[in-house]
């Protein structure tokens, strides 16, 4: 066997068998510390961009069922507001039965409208100062696209629920002021289920008298006696903005911007009246229990949609998981396998150097 002097073989393969083991044992340290089988993208390049992915699917589920849960609160805020609302036009409609009974003299009838006057300003102010969060404002009509000239141009909201865009729940907020519900009996296509008529407005004055297809119904105009800034009937340039005025525009929208700051009563004052206002509360009862229904609907939805992706999210976050995350057990034993190899190879790379000094032993002779 010839012996070297300048290259020491045995002494850089031990060098390079030392520098791996101890390149190795580091990597597994850094993997131990941080639990992470991909610390950088020089571990695993693919499994990196794949867990990445899964992490924004994660983290978008995380925040969608945050919304989701946001939605079902802001639905129950309205739904609780208008169950309220449904009690007082029931109690409308009790009093419009009362009201249309022959044994009632003027002074009665009298004291039903101030009834009538006080639950009207009170599903008034309901519907303008019922709000989500403080700023929201549930009932009044105001929650929708807006347009470039800052119009309304529906009365729905999206609740984003999903982790990429257009993966929404739509929810609508019909605006259930007693004004708004006064609009919404005149609306094309709105009839009383009953006598299958549609509801025209009259002065308080004018005696209300059914048509083929059309009935009458008184309104009172009333003060906002508590002067809390009540708006009250909403207008447009084609309206005069009274019901009970000549007003020929059937559907009033959301989106008129002026408003008379008038507000008002169905008049039950006479009996004709009263018999009028009991088919104009059906219909308005009607329309806001199917608004409720309607939210009562996506609240299950909503609740089907985050147990559906909070099994998404423990399903994605497991398989994630399989790609990132170091197995401990297997670190450590590999840590420990180069633990050992750096140690054989520290211990032979120290014999390795010592060889070349049998030069100097055939030197001395």
């Amino acid at each position: 066997m010839a012996i070297y002097v300048n290259t020491n073989t045995s002494s850089l393969r031990a060098q390079n068998a030392l520098g791996k083991a101890t390149s190795k044992l580091q990597g597994s340290y850094e993997k131990l510390s941080s639990g992470k089988r991909i610390n950088a993208a020089k571990d695993d390049a693919a499994g990196l961009q794949i867990a990445s992915r899964m992490t924004s699917q994660i983290n978008g589920l995380t925040q969608g069922n945050r919304n989701a849960n946001d939605g079902i609160s802001m639905c129950q805020v309205a739904e609780g507001a208008t169950e309220e609302i449904t009690n007082m036009l029931q109690r409308m409609r009790t009093l419009a039965l009362q009201s249309a009974n022959g044994t009632n003299a003027d002074s009665e009838r009298d004291a039903i409208q101030q009834e009538v006057n006080q639950l009207s300003l009170e599903v008034q102010r309901i519907g303008e100062q019922t709000t989500f969060g403080g700023t929201l404002h549930v009932l009044n009509g105001s929650i929708g696209t807006v347009n470039d000239k800052g119009e309304l141009t529906d009365t729905f909201t999206k609740f984003q629920v999903g982790s990429h865009s257009d993966q929404t729940v739509t929810a609508t907020f019909s605006d259930l002021t007693f004004a708004g519900l006064l609009n919404y009996t005149q609306q094309d296509g709105v009839k009383d289920t009953a006598s299958g008529q549609k509801i025209a407005f009259a002065s308080a004055a004018e005696r209300p008298a059914a048509g083929a297809d059309t009935q009458k119904v008184a309104v009172k105009k009333i003060d906002d006696q508590d002067h809390d800034g009540l708006t009250g009937w909403k207008k447009d340039d084609k309206t005069t903005g009274n019901p009970g005025a000549g007003n020929t525009k059937k559907d009033i929208t959301t989106s008129d911007k002026k408003t008379d700051g008038k507000l008002f009563a169905l008049s039950m004052t006479t009996q004709a009246n009263a018999e009028a206002a009991i088919k104009c509360l059906d219909i308005m009862i009607s329309h806001v229990d199917s608004e409720r229904a309607q939210w009562g609907a996506v609240e299950n939805r909503l609740s089907s949609t985050i147990s559906n992706q909070s099994n998404t999210i423990t399903n994605v976050s497991d398989a994630r998981s399989r790609i990132e995350d170091v197995d401990f057990a297997s670190e450590t034993a590999n840590m420990t396998q180069q633990n050992v190899i750096q140690q054989a190879a520290s211990s032979v790379l120290s014999q390795a150097n010592s060889t070349t000094q049998i030069a100097l032993s055939l030197l001395q002779g």
